[in-house]
């Protein structure tokens, strides 16, 4: 009997210590933290990065409620939500929301004021309050931005679509998304277009709202004409979200998120023609899109370059065979690393005339973290040169690794 009453205890303060989220279950649907980078993607498919935020959301049921709902940081800082419900305008929603204090021109800057780490939120609501739903960033990072195609008929259209037909919209391969091993909630693509006044026109969908939505292995949307007006002009909008800490409290979904958008500016005009019809001033047509690129080297030994690139450097892989190895390098370069053999379209060379240029704002801290790691073969130190300043070391194939930045804005093209 005794030792049934000391199992009794401990079961009730567990309960009592756990996060109290039953809450959850009538009021709120599921609750993220993000970490975000927005992209613009002009007509001919570039794309130039425009800012990074940091977010947090609390979705409500139809009939739900929650008030007093704050966001703990890792640093101690404790933030209010906002309740969008009483927000007038194309903003109004039924959710709380965190807007980042503000936004960064660098994802360093970013990191600096919303650290990797324990998150916390919590709420009162009218069936019992959250205390404790803590989260985690892993250090993921953000995924590649995708890249918008539009189609009508079949054929490629650019700026000007349709306004009398519907539109197909695709977009670049999500090769960061995948399924999720728990099985809660698969990383997840939002493809939204508003109109000129930011009215919300047309939406793909948020999980566990009873509606369908899209996820990672979804390639495309089809906009309805009906959703088009002549004459308008649209923001299109569409989001690849990488979903970490994925975990049900108390049956509920909740989740942090490395979060990328690109956004396309369009216009819908009766009877527009696609993209192979339009000239430019000398009579040539517009180029093809582009999606991001990739550097591949060549190497006898495949496990030297992998240390190098994954441990010493410290990038993200993307792809592991054991033939080939994908590392990212930008938000939409990559460089690939090869073995040589029989099926490989070169082959390594004893002496390589290529370079793998590297821009960051960071030139000193790369110097000091491959200065410290001992056995990095430097062959220039960090110097000024016309509208740069740089240094350069050795891969372990002989390939010249420069990191750079640039020393006058209007210089940089990257």
């Amino acid at each position: 009997m005794i030792r049934l009453n000391a199992y009794i205890t401990s079961v009730l303060l567990f309960v009592m210590a756990a996060p109290s989220t039953h809450a959850q279950q009538k009021d709120v649907t599921f609750f993220v933290i993000g970490k975000h980078a927005k992209f613009n993607q002009s007509n001919e498919g570039d794309l130039t990065p425009v800012d990074f935020s940091f977010f947090s959301e609390i979705f409500l049921t139809p009939d739900g409620d929650a008030s007093n709902a704050f966001l703990n940081m890792p640093t101690g800082e404790r933030i209010r939500f906002r309740d969008q419900r009483l927000v007038e305008g194309p903003d109004k929603d039924n959710l709380l929301l965190i807007r980042g204090a503000k936004r960064f021109s660098t994802y360093a800057d970013l990191q600096s004021w919303y650290p990797d780490g324990r998150y916390s939120i919590e709420f009162d609501s009218p069936s019992g309050a959250v205390s404790n739903a803590a989260l985690e960033f892993p250090r993921n990072g953000l995924p590649s931005p995708p890249t918008i195609s539009l189609y009508q008929d079949g054929v490629a259209m650019c700026s000007m679509v349709d306004s009398n037909k519907d539109l197909e919209i695709r977009w670049s391969n999500f090769s960061q998304g995948s399924a999720d091993e728990s099985g809660i909630l698969d990383d997840l693509i939002f493809v939204i277009l508003e109109d000129e006044t930011g009215r919300r026109v047309s939406h793909s969908g948020r999980p566990f709202e009873g509606k369908p939505f899209l996820t990672y292995a979804d390639t495309f949307r089809v906009i309805e004409a009906s959703v088009l007006t002549d004459g308008m002009e649209y923001t299109l909008t569409i989001e690849h979200a990488v979903l970490t800490d994925v975990q049900r409290l108390d049956t509920v979904p909740a989740m942090t998120t490395y979060a990328v958008t690109t956004q396309l500016n369009i216009k819908a005009v009766a009877a527009a023609v696609g993209c192979a019809s339009n000239k430019t001033k000398d009579g040539t047509t517009v180029r093809p899109t582009t999606e991001s690129q990739v550097v591949m080297f060549y190497y006898k030994d495949l496990a030297d370059a992998n240390y190098f690139y994954g441990t010493v450097l410290g990038l993200d892989k993307t792809l592991d065979y054991d033939w080939v190895k994908m590392y990212t390098t930008s938000s939409n370069g990559t460089v690939g690393l090869v073995a040589e053999s029989e099926g490989a379209w070169h082959r390594a060379q004893e002496t390589n005339a290529v370079m793998l240029s590297i821009v960051t704002r960071e030139v000193d801290a790369w110097y000091s973290r491959l200065r410290g790691q001992g056995d990095v073969t430097f062959l220039k130190e960090i110097e000024t040169a016309g509208p740069i300043r740089s240094f350069l070391v050795e891969d372990p194939g002989g390939y010249t690794v420069e990191f750079f930045e640039w020393l006058d804005p209007s210089e940089n093209t990257h």
